[in-house]
């Protein structure tokens, strides 16, 4: 539930009351936490950053960067699982459950 109004979010509707640009922003700054540590960054993950869409630097909200995260859903999740990023996997999933 949207604690400000009362409605219900509901993606099969309109994604109405459902901040899809913030959910991806979130899971984006956790990658790119998580890929700090040489660890868990590689040639995929350099790849990946350097397609973050730059409204996402400029806080603009725009699809390009759900979408970027919509794409990748399943490697996001498993640098999430072996980091074990808590937090960003608990993102990723409401961004995908609610989202992609």
């Amino acid at each position: 539930m949207n604690s400000e109004n009362g409605e219900k979010a509901d993606r099969y509707l309109s994604f109405m009351n459902i901040d899809c640009y913030k959910h991806a922003s979130d899971v984006i700054d956790c990658i790119l936490e998580v890929t700090k540590d040489e660890r868990y960054n590689n040639r995929f993950w350099e790849a990946f950053t350097a397609k973050i869409p730059q409204c996402y630097y400029e806080h603009k909200s725009d699809e390009k960067v759900l979408y970027h995260i919509c794409s990748s859903v399943f490697y996001i999740e498993e640098l999430f699982e072996e980091s074990a990023h808590s937090l960003g996997l608990e993102l990723m999933t409401t961004c995908e459950y609610q989202c992609c």
